[in-house]
């Protein structure tokens, strides 16, 4: 076939080895398969474990759920595969794409950049797309913009005649319109866009002080106003203690109630526009350094301030806290620096770019929506999954992308995975879950010193609640047996 190989699948009847033609994969890279002379191998060696897997698969399709396991080693050489043709939900597994994506087309050793420089008698911002704009780290703003000012006061600089935001080609909407549309005031379906603080969101800090609630915005740093009040209440009531806070542009509005005598809580809530925000704390900074903005000032064009951040954080809240911002903005950032598109859209368009120069070609069937996998409508194959997990690991880029990923029992969103198992430490995987499908891809580091890799994809009814517990047992039983396959095939 020209460009490409075909997907098949092996038999075993009578211990005689028979195939037939099941599915095509079409322009997938000579690893992917090894030609049909390697076919013939596709069993195990080590069957116990297979059927280990082939019995968690079933138990899986038997609560109504399709599934796609996919398992090779570091060679690409398959070791066990089911459904791993079919293109499915993939959930917050497509960020082990994503992440993948980025590593590889921007490098291990890259940095956001944020240029600070005097243009015509104003201070211009020039973007990065930089995500690593947190309080309490080295990129805190409040951090940032007061070394800005300090630059600015060492240069004589007491006042500047504005402040311009330059977007450069970080253009376009801040959220994929596939995203729930009823969830958008949420963390995690925070704006993303050339200038964001805080990671799309405001942090707002409750207390029960004097006769209403006391509310201040503690990060970003701003002179925002708080509207409204949240109500003090001794007792939570039928329905508990509910209180929140929304950006109306002009401000942040609060309401609900809070208990008197409850503890001190923090809650974070998507801002409405990212780069208001940003200026909004860029002033206050100049500000209270004694920098004016807004009065007319003859200087000389310059570069005030640069400031750097390493990509590998971001990489690292993506896949260890699932954060469908970091997935978003870095994509964005790929897009700008692979196709002068830093927008959504030329974010999903460098993914797919990225995946074909690993694999040979994205399979048929497969839709890259977004880039956090929080969009319903992604589809993606386990055997892509596992593809490029091992293309990646053989790049210079892998070392990063399997650092980032968490640890069983130990780090992120598998700190309560694989407890009570002897796996705690040795695997490394991305979740997932949105209703209707659970995920689990990743990495085994077996006690020998080899490496076994694995996707798993499990789609079902999202009208069925409960399910997605029984699912991760599921995929933690395949995980266990795939630790204990011999050779690879």
């Amino acid at each position: 076939m020209r460009g490409g190989y075909r997907f098949y699948c092996v038999l075993a009847t009578d211990c005689l080895l028979r195939y037939w033609i099941a599915m095509r994969w079409r322009a997938v890279s000579p690893w992917f398969l090894g030609g049909v002379a390697a076919i013939a191998t596709i069993i195990s060696a080590s069957t116990a474990p297979a059927q280990g897997i082939s019995r968690a698969v079933a138990a899986a399709e038997a609560l109504g759920a399709r599934c796609g396991v996919a398992v090779c080693d570091p060679g690409g050489r398959w070791l066990y595969r089911h459904g791993a043709g079919e293109a499915l939900a993939p959930a917050s597994n497509m960020k082990v794409l994503t992440a993948a994506a980025v590593v590889n087309g921007l490098g291990a050793d890259f940095h956001f950049v944020t240029t600070f420089a005097l243009r015509n008698g104003r201070l211009r911002v020039i973007a990065s797309g930089d995500p690593n704009w947190l309080q309490d780290t080295l990129h805190d703003s409040a951090h940032v913009f007061a070394a800005v000012a300090r630059a600015l006061a060492q240069k004589g600089v007491a006042a500047v005649g504005g402040i311009d935001l330059d977007a450069g080609n970080f253009t376009g909407p801040s959220r994929p319109a596939t995203w729930p549309q009823d969830q958008l005031q949420t963390y995690y379906c925070a704006p993303t866009g050339p200038f964001v603080l805080e990671q799309g969101t405001f942090a707002l800090r409750v207390e029960a002080r004097g006769a209403l609630a006391h509310t201040a915005i503690i990060a970003p740093v701003v002179d925002v106003p708080v509207l409204g009040a949240i109500d003090l209440v001794d007792r939570a009531g039928s329905k508990g203690v509910v209180y929140g806070a929304i950006d109306q542009g002009d401000g942040v509005k609060v309401s609900g109630r809070f208990l008197r005598r409850g503890s001190p809580a923090t809650i974070r809530t998507a801002v409405g526009d990212p780069a208001w925000w940003y200026e909004q704390a860029l002033r206050k900074a100049l500000a209270d350094a004694g920098v004016r903005v807004g009065e007319p000032a003859s200087l000389p064009d310059q570069v005030v301030h640069e400031h750097k951040s390493d990509l590998r954080l971001a990489v690292l809240r993506m896949l260890e806290d699932s954060s469908n911002f970091d997935a978003e903005q870095c994509l964005r950032a790929l897009g700008s620096k692979t196709r002068n598109d830093g927008s959504l859209a030329g974010g999903v368009a460098a993914l797919r770019d990225e995946v074909v120069k690993l694999v040979g070609a994205a399979p048929e069937g497969s839709m890259f929506v977004d880039g956090s996998g929080l969009s319903k409508t992604n589809r993606v194959a386990a055997g892509l999954l596992a593809a490029v997990l091992v293309k990646s690991n053989a790049t210079s880029s892998g070392p990063l992308l399997r650092a980032c990923l968490p640890v069983a029992g130990q780090t992120g969103t598998l700190q309560e995975r694989f407890r009570g198992s002897d796996l705690v430490g040795r695997v490394r995987a991305k979740t997932g879950w949105i209703r209707g499908a659970s995920a689990l891809s990743g990495l085994v580091e077996r006690r020998d010193g080899s490496v076994r890799f694995f996707a798993i994809l499990m789609n079902y009814d999202p009208r069925k609640d409960g399910l997605n517990r029984d699912l991760k047992r599921l995929q933690e039983e395949i995980v266990a047996a795939v630790d204990r396959m011999d050779g690879g095939k």
